[in-house]
């Protein structure tokens, strides 16, 4: 009698700490399928892998480098030689000048602009060109809206 008194009380104790048991288990489950759930609503999300800053000269310029570098380099070149080789070295010295003035004029209205690659949410890379010094470090999470890159 004693016996199946003290199996009684073990299977009573063993459903009680069944019972305590499976809550927390089905309490952990739900915040899991929360997550999963908030994952798929954002398609747009990733997160930043690498970022590389860089110069970039101006497309065009004004001509005023050029202008200036062709009297500069002429007058300097005028200054080599005498009769036609003095002609030869005006000329050379006014291509050379124009070009190098329309460089220098190139290079001071460089832009600066990122490249910040980010690795999807759904799968796959996208490179995203911004102008100016890199918001984003490696690692941030951001969202893409309306084509362009936010903090998420």
């Amino acid at each position: 009698m004693k016996t199946i008194s003290n199996i009684g009380a073990r299977l009573a104790l063993v459903a009680a700490f069944a019972a305590a048991g499976a809550a927390p288990l089905a309490a952990q489950a739900a915040p899991d399928h929360h997550q999963k759930a908030s994952n798929a609503h954002c398609q747009n999300c990733g997160t930043v892998v690498s970022t590389r800053t860089y110069e970039r000269a101006a497309e065009r310029a004004s001509g005023l480098g050029a202008g200036g570098g062709a009297v500069v380099g002429g007058l300097l070149g005028n200054q080599v030689g005498s009769g036609n080789g003095r002609t030869l070295a005006t000329i050379a010295g006014a291509v050379g000048g124009a070009y190098a003035g329309n460089r220098v004029e190139r290079n001071m209205h460089s832009a600066t602009y990122t490249d910040v690659r980010v690795r999807m949410a759904k799968g796959g890379y996208r490179t995203f060109t911004e102008q100016g010094r890199p918001r984003f470090g490696n690692g941030d999470r951001v969202r893409v809206q309306q084509g362009r890159l936010i903090r998420d």
